[in-house]
């Protein structure tokens, strides 16, 4: 009986093993058919990929957008259109052969010292072209040609051509040589000399024709770089015009040929335009002298007027 118990003591065990075997056998089964069901299926299948997006990762362009060639960028597209919008700007802002901008302002040359002895002979003198190119030149150093001699009165003109201004003395400037009356050294009742008034340009423009007719004598006073940059009114005018009367630094000096006291001008002055305003000078005595006041553009100094002063019987 002992060893019967033995036995079935040791298949028991063996059965219980076995069991055991069995049993995790199953679970591993199970675990693997789970992970099967969950991986495959058609709710979980995926198409390949092929090999461009694998290789390039990202979606390629369609037929519809173009070849590289054909296609025009949104930058390429907005610099064309600025280059065109630039051309049609430029197109109509400047006209073809426009000189664009370049200053077309009459510029003076008042010349009151001619070198020349007006009393003498018979007649009265002439400049020869030498000459008149010297005096044109000579504020400039630079050179001149006047191929025409001046007849030293009232009323003559010349051409010449000279330097454009003190930085550019070639002489390729086109310029007209007037002869004007100042006044006399010995006063305003006592009769005039005559003096060159050049002017840029073939002849002295109409709208300052009077400051060569009648008795009148020219004067000027230069009176800054800055002045005339903008128009002058009336009295801005007439404020200038006074200081030129009494100014020791006038080109022909007037300041003690009278007591000048007040003036009065009708109109302002322009500076873009070379034409005259008139303008009555009061004396301290109480006459009146009429004046005849344009810019003074002067290509040797700076800007101021330039004053045709004429007679107490003028008014």
């Amino acid at each position: 009986m002992g060893h019967l118990d033995a036995r079935t003591t040791t298949t028991r065990r063996l059965r219980r093993g076995m069991a055991l075997v069995a049993s995790t056998a199953l679970l591993g089964l199970s675990a693997c058919g789970a992970g099967d069901e969950a991986g495959t299926g058609d709710g979980g299948a995926q198409e390949p990929a092929t090999a461009t997006e694998e290789q390039s990762g990202e979606e390629q362009p369609s037929d519809d957008a173009g070849s590289g060639d054909d296609a025009e960028t949104g930058d390429d597209q907005a610099t064309d259109d600025q280059d065109e919008a630039g051309d049609d700007e430029g197109a109509g802002g400047q006209e073809e052969g426009d000189p664009g901008g370049a200053d077309e302002r009459t510029r003076i040359l008042l010349v009151t010292d001619l070198g020349i002895d007006e009393t003498s002979g018979d007649g009265a003198p002439t400049l020869a072209g030498d000459d008149l190119a010297a005096l044109l030149a000579g504020p400039f150093g630079g050179t001149a040609e006047c191929t025409d001699e001046l007849l030293v009165e009232r009323g003559q003109s010349a051409g010449c051509v000279g330097p454009t201004s003190p930085d550019d003395t070639a002489p390729k400037q086109e310029w007209v040589a007037n002869t004007v009356a100042v006044p006399h050294a010995d006063g305003l009742e006592n009769g005039y000399r005559v003096a060159v008034l050049f002017s840029t340009g073939t002849e002295l423009p109409e709208e300052v024709s009077e400051l060569t007719e009648g008795n009148v004598m020219l004067t000027g006073l230069g009176q800054g770089s800055m002045f005339g940059a903008e128009p002058l009114d009336a009295e801005e005018a007439a404020d200038a015009t006074l200081q030129t009367l009494t100014s020791e630094n006038a080109y022909v000096p007037v300041a003690g040929m009278a007591d000048w006291s007040e003036v009065t001008c009708e109109d302002g002055l322009d500076f873009d335009e070379f034409g005259t305003t008139d303008c009555t000078a009061t004396t301290a005595e109480g006459n009146s002298w009429q004046l005849h006041v344009a810019p003074g553009p002067f290509a040797d100094g700076d800007q101021g007027l330039l004053v045709g002063i004429g007679s107490p019987t003028d008014v």
